[in-house]
């Protein structure tokens, strides 16, 4: 067993190198940024090692210090060629992180304390004798913060210029967490004047800057709808769902096995796939690190650790403000662990539309780790992916999400969830029904349960309600059986207790059936549709049949 220390909170690479901290080598990356193009995007989800990784490319690159010994005996050092580049440039490092403020002013103070420390970090061109006096003058009143925020926005390009001019060399920069102040300005209703610096900065930065090498960004999403990047015809965005970079963030199947093995953890290694597995960044299979690292540290206990590093509340935002389509295939995803739901894929997420779009719902829970994809396909001139919850740790934050959407406010012991439930569970239907039907207009209150397709939003309200069974339960959701697709089916994992099969009927104005009608209605088409087969099949003897018609806020529940 090694004891090594583990990375936990390290996110500069020198230090984890002369630390002797545990290191998941990753250096082979460096031939990719070398052999690929002038400016890189790589969007991946949060804690899944950008910052390490940006570290570890600066360390790389910079002329400021010898830093050979940082990558002895690691991958980088058999590519004779690639090695050629260590050491060799003037280098630029900037981290977005934590510019994410309440207010742009306080954004834009943030940015200029940022650029004042980069300025100082090079503070020897002050005595450059090949700047002359103008150019010297411009870089002090950066390290002054004497500049207004245009010149802010030239900050990068003249910085570049400066080192370039005075080493006579192209530049590296590299800009870590680059939408973080984005996604803050979105928060918090700023995201217009946002969007316009960063355009300013990064277009300057990049767009035919001759001073620059390379450049590398990181963030969450790629945000090209925002025209941030209006004009970079040399960048190359190499998203999770691309073929470049797929082993250079989060860890492998491998590299998580021999981790295991490293701390006497290899007979966990079970727990570990079903928990923190499940990603797939351009055909391979990643473990999320974050979660692995902590699990390792903590002797093997299991928890969602990488939902507890940040606030999901825009997440569950915008799952809440989601059409009922998005939340009933949710739950579809929740309930059976088989199921996928094929989307179009689309990179070019924008905050302020995340709203307006099912696909951009749908790709921002993608890219940004809450769901995974198993396939890609071109259909047509699309590409569509096949998504899925990708393991235990993450399906712990839909279940959650879920559960608050029926936090009513209900004192009534014997009217909460958990009680509708345990009715239902003991065959005690009369109570089931009178329980669900108060419980039911206590919580539509709180929705809108108007539309022009109510009755998916019924099926999405009482499959959520279910999905709290999948312990002891397989939930199941349209699917077909006998000759027909049932609405809801519940099949218990032990086959001596009962089944239910729900079928439900939304009644408006334009019907001219009551409420009891449309529950006699369902029943009928559960018997002559033989919905009961599936549950028949998995050896279920005992099955009840139960319809629930929805008027508005109004219910009814019948039982065959």
């Amino acid at each position: 067993m090694t004891t090594k220390q583990l990375p936990l909170g390290t996110s500069d690479f020198k230090t984890v190198i002369e630390h002797n901290q545990y290191y998941v080598d990753k250096t082979a990356m460096i031939t990719e940024v070398i052999n690929g193009a002038a400016v890189t995007l790589i969007p991946r989800p949060r804690r899944f090692g950008k910052t390490l990784n940006m570290s570890m490319l600066y360390h790389f690159f910079s002329n400021e210090v010898d830093n050979r010994h940082l990558f002895r005996g690691l991958a980088i050092e058999n590519n004779a060629e690639a090695m050629t580049h260590l050491g060799q440039y003037p280098a630029i490092h900037l981290s977005f992180k934590d510019v994410k403020f309440d207010k742009y002013a306080d954004c834009m103070a943030k940015f200029s304390s940022l650029i004042q420390r980069l300025f100082l970090s090079h503070k020897y061109l002050k005595q450059s004798s090949v700047l002359d006096a103008a150019e010297i003058g411009q870089f002090n009143r950066y390290i002054e913060q004497q500049v207004n925020s245009t010149e802010l926005s030239e900050s990068i390009l003249l910085l570049s210029q400066f080192l370039s001019c005075h080493h006579n060399k192209p530049v590296v920069v590299i800009i870590d967490e680059y939408d973080m102040p984005i996604n803050s300005a979105y928060s918090h209703g700023y995201y217009e004047e946002m969007v316009g610096f960063l355009r300013n900065l990064l277009s300057g930065a990049f767009k035919d800057n001759p001073a620059v090498f390379k450049g590398v960004m990181t963030g969450i999403l790629r945000i090209a709808r925002e025209s941030i990047f209006s004009g970079l015809n040399n960048i190359d965005v190499c998203s999770l769902i691309t073929e470049d970079f797929n082993y250079g963030f989060g860890f492998t199947e491998a590299e998580t096995e021999q981790l295991l093995v490293a701390y006497s953890l290899n007979d966990k290694l079970a727990d570990v796939r079903a928990w923190y597995n499940g990603y797939n960044f351009g055909g391979v299979t990643i473990y999320n690190p974050w979660s692995i690292l902590n699990f390792v540290k903590r002797r093997g206990d299991l928890a969602p650790y990488w939902l507890n590093t940040s606030d999901n509340a825009l997440v569950r935002d915008l799952i809440a403000k989601a059409p009922v389509s998005v939340k009933q295939e949710l739950e579809t995803l929740l309930s059976d662990k088989n199921a996928v739901v094929k989307k179009p894929l689309n990179e070019h997420v924008a905050f302020r539309d995340i709203h307006l779009s099912e696909d951009a719902v749908w790709n921002f829970l993608l890219f940004s780790g809450y769901l995974a994809y198993q396939h890609k396909v071109l259909e047509g001139k699309r590409f569509y992916a096949e998504l899925c919850i990708p393991n235990l740790e993450v399906e712990t934050f839909y279940e959650d999400s879920v559960l608050a959407w029926f936090e009513t406010g209900n004192d009534s012991s014997a009217m909460s969830l958990p009680a509708i439930l345990g009715y239902l569970l003991n065959g005690d239907l009369d109570s089931f029904s009178r329980a669900f039907t108060h419980f039911s207009a206590e919580t539509f209150s709180y929705f809108d349960v108007q539309g022009k397709q109510p009755e998916r939003f019924y099926h999405a309200f009482v499959l959520g309600m279910l999905v709290q069974l999948q312990q002891s339960h397989t939930i199941r959701s349209n699917r077909e059986s006998g000759f027909g697709r049932y609405d809801v089916c519940v099949i218990p994992h032990d086959k001596t207790q009962a089944g239910f099969v729900f079928e439900f009927k939304a009644v408006d104005e334009y019907e001219a059936l009551s409420l009891e009608q449309a529950c006699e209605a369902a029943l009928k088409q559960i018997g002559e549709k033989n919905y009961v087969t599936e549950l028949n099949a998995s050896g279920v003897e005992m099955v009840h049949s139960i319809a629930i018609a929805f008027e508005g806020k109004k219910s009814l529940v019948r039982f065959g």
